[in-house]
């Protein structure tokens, strides 16, 4: 019975080449953009649930007029931050940052130029990342930084990249 209905779809597909063609590439089009529909929704319901306390953090935009342009940029101030602490008391961790910049660093005759942030002392409080050597207590001095592995491993070799002032 089965066989019956192959048979018949084939002679139809086969008879009716247009018609199927239309109907195949409707059918294709939409199940990837269902696809891709699916795929954005599930990327929106796990952005940033790597954080704890996820539900009560928040991202600050801040617009900027540029010639009649307005620009969005996602980086904070250290005057916004301030203002921020001081006029929502509910606020318990700011994260002052730029955008990412290149950055020039320099250990002995090894210097490596590298994208990177300057981010204030409350950023290790709301990104919990794992330390491999020192804690986030570091960037409370200004001219602090914090190194990942690969940096360190490429600017001090095997030596210990963590200095105590």
């Amino acid at each position: 019975m089965i066989r019956n209905y192959f048979k018949i779809a084939w002679r139809n597909l086969v008879n009716n080449k247009v018609y199927s063609a239309l109907n195949i590439l409707g059918l294709a089009a939409g199940m990837a953009v269902a696809l891709l529909i699916g795929l954005w929704v599930a990327y929106q319901y796990s952005y940033d649930r790597f954080l704890p306390n996820y539900e009560q953090a928040y991202q600050v935009r801040r617009n900027f007029n540029s010639n009649g342009d307005t620009l969005t940029f996602s980086s904070t101030s250290l005057k916004l931050a301030d203002e921020l602490r001081a006029k929502f008391p509910d606020i318990e961790y700011v994260a002052e940052s730029d955008g990412n910049a290149a950055h020039s660093l320099m250990v002995g005759n090894t210097k490596l130029l590298l994208e990177g942030k300057q981010t204030g002392a409350d950023f290790f409080k709301i990104f919990r990342f794992p330390f491999i050597e020192g804690n986030a207590d570091g960037l409370k001095d200004p001219f602090s930084i914090i190194l990942t592995e690969s940096t360190a491993k490429a600017l001090f070799g095997s030596k210990n990249a963590l200095i105590k002032w």
